[in-house]
């Protein structure tokens, strides 16, 4: 899948690639959006551990989740597999929320810990979350690269408001200068 576009591979090439009959890969697979799932969930990863790398002056947990879920939406949306999985896998919000929302729910639980950010459920708050981060990434989909950051920005000042923080240091926190991150090795 990373030689050619994902809709040119079929489930054939898959098993062949594999060596595995197209009745194995029914055994633990339904399509191929399916085997994506693992990839998309490493590659979040990777880009997670990648962004926390560059977090060690941050000890704002509202700049954290900023930096983070601004990062990472960006990352998304240049990566082909991603945006792929994204507009054809019918976006299943659960298994995006485990390929991303681990770094969100950690990052999130230390705001809630230490007062910065009040909400009633962490786990409601997670989806509501992905749902919102979800829909602004296929909304972005087919935006030039700075009407994407524009909107991205724009769905983390409201992530911030809906967590306590007033509109002027939500709107600052989420328009901050961002800087470019290269890709993880």
């Amino acid at each position: 899948m990373s030689e050619r576009p994902v809709d040119e591979v079929t489930i054939a090439d898959i098993t062949r690639a594999a060596d595995v009959g197209h009745g194995s890969f029914y055994l633990h697979f339904n399509s191929k959006n399916e085997v994506l799932t693992p990839v998309i969930q490493e590659r979040a990863a990777e880009w997670g551990a990648h962004v926390q790398e560059h977090l060690e002056n941050r000890d704002d947990p509202a700049e954290v989740v900023a930096f983070t879920t601004r990062h990472m939406a960006r990352a998304a949306l240049r990566d082909p597999l991603w945006r792929w999985y994204l507009t054809h896998s019918g976006v299943p919000v659960d298994d995006m929320r485990a390929a991303v929302g681990r770094f969100g729910a950690r990052d999130f639980g230390t705001g809630i810990e230490s007062g910065r950010f009040s909400v009633p459920d962490l786990d409601v708050w997670m989806r509501f979350t992905m749902g919102a981060y979800v829909s602004t990434l296929l909304g972005c989909v087919d935006l030039d690269e700075e009407a994407q950051g524009l909107a991205i920005d724009n769905m983390v000042e409201m992530m911030m408001r809906v967590v306590g923080l007033f509109p002027e240091e939500a709107h600052e926190i989420a328009h901050r200068p961002l800087g470019a991150l290269a890709p993880p090795n």
